[in-house]
């Protein structure tokens, strides 16, 4: 009798340890930088921290043609191309005004969506427009550009090159426009969608990025013209780096894009940077300049050697005193760059 009580429950304590614990879908909630936000439950974890979100999306049929919406959706994309948007360290937004009104997209990092079962993970998105707040286009250029450009000290050339950014800008703005035309007609359509929005992603394009190497000032500006907005008050830093790559014999190339005479001078006898770096740790001549030439804009590449016979130090050191006004400074030697 006992046994068999005991046989019972034994059975009974098996099913119950047996039995598949219910699943919990956490609620998380995203929001834009704007303040729309939207909660949904969190299916699973994936790998990489990334949170599969379940969504039942809610889309109308048809968006007025004059009309300004703001809606959460998902946004279907190949896993490539989902993968860079997903393990982004921030959130991808966008606001762009235009003369047709306001977009905004939001896509958050490190969470994707499914609207039901077996359906492959999308993105999830964030897309708005606002057609009474409108802006002129305007392609990015840099402070020092456009002081250039105000002060007449560009030639025919660049003119040119920046009108043919804006006018770049401003032909990518039709095609937006018939991509949000067509979503608006059919906003689930998956095609209407994903044209749409993988458009008004692209749309900024280069014309629109201030750090553009195209109009960078050290490569679109003339040594003269750096000189120049020097001289106006303009601190127009340059760029140096070493390339450690060549033969044996050769311990590095130093270069030089577009530095001042007084940034060069600077920067080696504060031993942090520039000039400095990779050479000896070994005391080093004080320099200075002329003033009259602490403006001149100073661009160079140099093959600093092992089998020369001196040391990287003096290889660096002969060749910044090839730069007119640059002179030994008296006093003691500095002590060695870190």
């Amino acid at each position: 009798m006992v046994t068999g009580w005991l046989g019972a429950l034994g059975m009974g304590l098996t099913l119950v340890t047996a039995a598949t614990p219910p699943s919990i879908q956490l609620p998380k909630a995203v929001c834009t930088l704007r303040g729309a936000c939207i909660t949904l439950p969190e299916e699973e974890r994936m790998e990489g921290s990334v949170s599969l979100l379940h969504m039942e999306e809610k889309l109308p049929r048809r968006i007025a043609a004059d009309g300004a919406f703001g809606l959460w959706l998902a946004w279907p994309m190949a896993a490539e191309q989902r993968t860079q948007f997903v393990h982004r360290s921030i959130d991808f937004g966008l606001t762009q005004s235009t003369p047709a009104g306001h977009f905004e997209l939001f896509v958050p990092s490190l969470t994707l969506v499914r609207r039901e079962a077996g359906e492959e993970p999308a993105l999830l998105a964030h897309v708005s427009f606002d057609p009474t707040v409108k802006a002129p286009l305007a392609a990015a250029v840099s402070e020092l550009v456009a002081d250039a450009q105000a002060r007449g000290l560009l030639t025919s050339e660049q003119q040119q090159v920046l009108t043919a950014r804006q006018k770049a800008l401003e032909g990518r703005l039709p095609e937006l426009i018939r991509a949000l035309d067509a979503f608006r007609a059919k906003p689930a359509d998956p095609k209407a969608r994903a044209t749409f929005l993988s458009t008004l992603a692209a749309f900024p394009g280069e014309e629109m990025d201030l750090g553009a190497r195209a109009i960078a000032p050290e490569t679109f500006l003339t040594p003269a013209q750096r000189t120049e907005l020097r001289k106006a008050g303009h601190e127009v830093q340059g760029r140096r780096w070493l390339e450690y790559s060549g033969p044996p014999s050769r311990a590095y190339r130093l270069h030089v894009q577009a530095c001042s005479v007084e940034q060069l001078v600077r920067e080696w006898n504060a031993g942090l940077r520039g000039p400095s770096t990779g050479i000896e740790a070994l005391p080093r001549p004080a320099l200075d300049f002329d003033r009259a030439h602490r403006h001149d804009d100073v661009s160079f590449t140099l093959d600093v050697r092992n089998d020369e016979g001196i040391t990287r130090m003096d290889q660096v050191l002969q060749r910044l005193l090839e730069l007119p006004g640059v002179r030994r400074a008296p006093g003691p030697a500095l002590p060695p760059p870190r």
